[in-house]
């Protein structure tokens, strides 16, 4: 029973504590590893997507505009095209008018 106790104290000559810590040692170098091999590949994604956001910022100073500002340009563009659509409408108007009128006599 003594030698029992002291190989799960570590001590004593069996060769089970060795295998133990041997065991962890090799288990901690392989999430090292695995470690490594998820960073290099994050690397290597951050510099494909480093790359895409560069060419999509050059395409965005290409239309003149400034990446920076592209939200507010965006939002620009939306309102003056929303009010384009209602001039377009308001313009309409008569001749909507004037057509529900003719088809409101042909019927009649």
């Amino acid at each position: 029973m003594a030698a029992n106790a002291a190989a799960q104290r570590g001590g004593g000559n069996g060769s089970h504590a060795g295998d133990g810590l041997e065991a962890r040692i090799l288990a901690l170098k392989e999430k090292v590893d695995r470690a490594k091999a998820v960073k290099a590949r994050a690397e290597a994604e951050k510099e494909v997507l480093e790359r895409r956001l560069a060419e999509i910022e050059a395409e965005i100073r290409a239309l003149g505009v400034e990446p920076d500002e592209a939200e507010a340009e965006a939002a620009r563009l939306a309102a003056e095209a929303e009010e384009k659509l209602r001039l377009a409408e308001e313009m309409l108007r008569p001749f909507e008018e004037l057509m529900a009128r003719q088809g409101g006599a042909a019927g009649a």
